[in-house]
């Protein structure tokens, strides 16, 4: 429950053309509801399963992206903790959204704020978080160093089909660069950021910005979405579903709306209810 009311709350708060939109909420007796932004350029998982790896200027592109996100994000003191490639949606025009606050961190306007939940996906978890102290915002510059690593070999560093064995080498087993990423500047911001010391890990959003690697990135324009993507999902319209899985779009509707929940706890979602303006400069809450 705590979950679901704080993902709310900070979609309400967000407006940043890289993260998801909420424009409504509502409830019925037994069911929550939240009207966001349709994204249907498909998952950013569903590409690189598809792909296998992306090219170098895919990859910056999309950490460029995800590096405004996330530094929007920790300005408003909101650390994210869940990216992944199944969170970052493509839009028609080739633009990342990143999606899911389900395991967001609110309230952490100061740089040196710390949490100690244990949440997140296990191949994007920071190695301060697996062994259980606290932790600052620097766990989603470590997580966005994964996703740039899995951009370019198809899977995350460290990986491991066993569990432990996964987090054995994100504590203590150095990172092994692959023959796949062969740029410099992408192996320095990958170890950079990949750096199992939170305290000298690549974690101000203006030094990384500044790196190397994304030389060439107008970042001005990029947040204007001035920047023509280099990818365009191969979608006929801004209302086409060819890239939404077909497990959302087999859906009975009528079907799952009217499905009753045995033990309803609407009733305890106080003020669920938001609208936001249509002009998108204001916010109201009943």
């Amino acid at each position: 429950m705590e979950h679901t009311k704080a993902e709310k709350n900070i979609l309400v708060r967000l407006d940043h053309p890289f993260l998801m939109k909420l424009h409504y909420s509502f409830q019925t007796p037994d069911k929550l509801y939240l009207v966001m932004d349709y994204i249907n350029g498909g998952e950013m998982y569903y590409h690189l399963q598809n792909d296998g790896v992306f090219s170098i200027e895919r990859v910056r592109y999309y950490a460029a992206e995800i590096t405004l996100a996330l530094e929007y994000l920790h300005q408003n003191g909101i650390i994210y903790r869940d990216l992944k490639p199944e969170n970052v949606l493509l839009d028609a025009d080739g633009n990342l959204k990143i999606t899911d606050f389900g395991l967001s961190k609110d309230g952490m306007e100061e740089e040196s704020a710390r949490t100690e939940t244990f949440c997140g996906t296990p191949e994007y978890l920071a190695p301060e978080i697996v062994e259980g102290g606290p932790y600052t915002k620097s766990v989603d510059w470590w997580s966005l160093g994964c996703l740039i690593y899995e951009m370019f070999t198809g899977l995350p560093p460290f990986y491991d089909e066993d569990l432990q064995s996964m987090y054995t080498k994100k504590i203590s087993e150095p990172l092994e660069m692959p023959d796949e990423i062969n740029d410099d500047h992408a192996k320095d911001i990958i170890n950079k950021l990949l750096d199992k010391s939170p305290d000298t890990r690549l974690r101000n959003a203006e030094e990384i910005k500044r790196h190397p690697f994304f030389n060439g990135i107008n970042w001005q324009e990029l947040f204007n979405r001035q920047t023509q993507p280099p990818y365009i999902p191969n979608v006929k319209s801004k209302d086409s579903i060819a890239m939404i899985d077909t497990s959302f779009t087999n859906l009975n509707v009528e079907k799952e709306v009217g499905k009753k929940d045995r033990s309803p706890v609407c009733e305890k979602f106080e003020d669920f209810t938001y609208v936001g303006d249509p002009n998108n400069t204001k916010i109201s809450n009943d």
